[in-house]
């Protein structure tokens, strides 16, 4: 008897990744760009973030800076970030089980930079982001993106935003799994949202995840 084919389907931002660690990144990058001492106006930039000023605007009145050119310097540069623990680790034991994929939000350059800081690239089957096909979650199109680059029995679907990640998901008769914040998301979840848009599951980390997707798939409802 032939193992079903199987898709893990995956978010990106704050679910493979710390997506403020991207804004770390970005604000490094920025500050390399314009001052002598880099870490020190990367760190204020960050205390400003945390404050709730507006840090672009702050950037380009002190430096006179453009703040679009801020805002490319921000989107297309090329990402210091890592992995959560256990995702690298997960991916690499399950590959003979389940076939990879990612949706996600974004610029299509951003993300796939991303993706390529990540080690993640050659690893997936289908990327769908959506500035490339002109939906965004929770629009059915990059769901349905996915199905027809994979042809797969079974889709599992991992996120972390519950306004958008899950819904056509389930809709679609996926499994879903939620990624609970650690306290560093940048966008916080709210678990009182419409039962409709929460996910099947909620798991605390990616060994938690690992551990469930190592379950017998006919297990996973």
């Amino acid at each position: 008897m032939t193992t079903k084919v199987k898709a893990l389907v995956l978010d990106l931002d704050d679910t493979l990744y710390a997506e403020i660690k991207y804004l770390q990144s970005a604000y490094h990058f920025i500050a390399a760009q314009i001052s002598a001492q880099p870490q020190q106006l990367s760190a204020k930039m960050l205390a400003e973030y945390y404050a709730g000023e507006n840090v672009f605007e702050n950037i380009s009145r002190v430096y006179q800076l453009d703040k679009a050119k801020l805002l490319d310097w921000y989107r297309f540069h090329k990402p210091d970030i890592t992995l959560f623990q256990d995702v690298a680790e997960t991916l690499n034991h399950l590959a003979t089980e389940y076939k990879y994929a990612v949706i996600t939000d974004g610029r299509s350059e951003t993300q796939r930079n991303k993706l390529q800081a990540l080690g993640l690239t050659d690893l997936l089957s289908s990327i769908v982001i959506s500035e490339e096909i002109g939906s965004e979650k929770p629009s059915t199109a990059n769901y349905e993106k996915v199905m027809r680059d994979l042809q797969c029995e079974q889709y599992i679907y991992v996120g972390d935003n519950l306004k958008k990640d899950f819904v056509t998901a389930k809709c679609l008769g996926w499994t879903t799994i939620c990624l609970k914040d650690q306290g560093q998301n940048i966008h916080k979840q709210n678990f009182s949202i419409a039962e409709e848009y929460q996910a099947d599951h909620c798991l605390n980390s990616w060994q938690e995840i690992r551990n469930f997707l190592s379950i017998d798939s006919n297990k996973i409802k």
